[in-house]
């Protein structure tokens, strides 16, 4: 997470009211998504520590513990360790959505070809109306994630991180949040556990047809947009559906 400030103001200028329950982590956590959702505490803020959210909501340390992690669990906040740690919100709203995937693939009742088939339903309806909805600044963004992709060379690990912010930007461009958020999450899952499987000319060769998918996008032209993410989703989950299963639990666990 980037821009996270660090100040001790930040950490203490809210004051959280004190509850009538001592020992309900439920109204502890429902008071910070409250928060958190009314947009009163944005992403990156860092919340005061367990013993000062202890005194301002008047409970003890042990339910405001139990209360981040299940706001943590949530994706609505992220704990860090060490001296410039602390408690920071997050807004990572796909982390529950992927860890449910991530259980579905460890105990066998999802495969890759699950992921590559719910990319297929929603990507190239995606790059459809990001060809129609897509602002110039975004296009403009989207250009920079491509020539930062040419940069990285023969990084193909670099290349790749890229071009999975090419696929999360249409997303996003689509104006579907929950779309987007589904996305992330497969993504996250993509990104994450199969990091070990990277094949240069694949990557390249995905470089090459975001290219093409950007001057569609570029062109106003809905129909090409969708039918040249539909073809990248394919070659990309064709390539990855050779996995072993046993290969895929193990970096699935990861």
């Amino acid at each position: 997470m980037s821009n996270i400030d660090h100040s001790a103001d930040s950490a203490s200028a809210l004051v959280f009211r004190p509850l009538g329950r001592k020992n309900a982590y439920e109204e502890v956590s429902e008071e910070i998504r409250r928060l958190i959702l009314t947009h009163k505490l944005r992403p990156s803020h860092r919340l005061p520590t367990e013993r000062d959210l202890a005194e301002q909501f008047g409970v003890s340390r042990v339910v405001i513990r139990e209360a981040i992690r299940s706001l943590e669990r949530s994706g609505l906040l992220t704990v860090k360790k060490g001296p410039r740690g602390g408690i920071f919100v997050a807004r990572e709203y796909e982390r529950p959505v992927a860890d449910s995937i991530v259980n579905l693939l460890i105990g066998g009742a999802a495969s890759l070809d699950h992921l590559f088939e719910v990319r297929l339903q929603i990507e190239p309806y995606a790059a459809r109306r990001a060809a129609e909805l897509a602002t110039q600044p975004e296009l403009d963004a989207m250009g920079d994630i491509l020539r930062n992709g040419e940069k990285a060379g023969e990084n193909f690990a670099e290349v790749r991180s890229h071009n999975i912010d090419f696929h999360r930007a249409i997303l996003r461009m689509a104006r579907n949040p929950v779309m987007a958020l589904l996305g992330d999450a497969v993504f996250q899952i993509l990104s994450d556990r199969i990091k070990g499987v990277i094949s240069g000319p694949t990557t390249l060769a995905a470089l090459d047809m975001h290219k093409m998918i950007f001057e569609a996008l570029q062109s106003r032209d809905p129909a090409r947009a969708e039918a040249l993410m539909r073809e990248d989703v394919q070659l990309t989950g064709k390539r990855l559906s050779g996995l072993a299963p046993e290969t895929l639990v193990q970096l699935a666990s990861q």
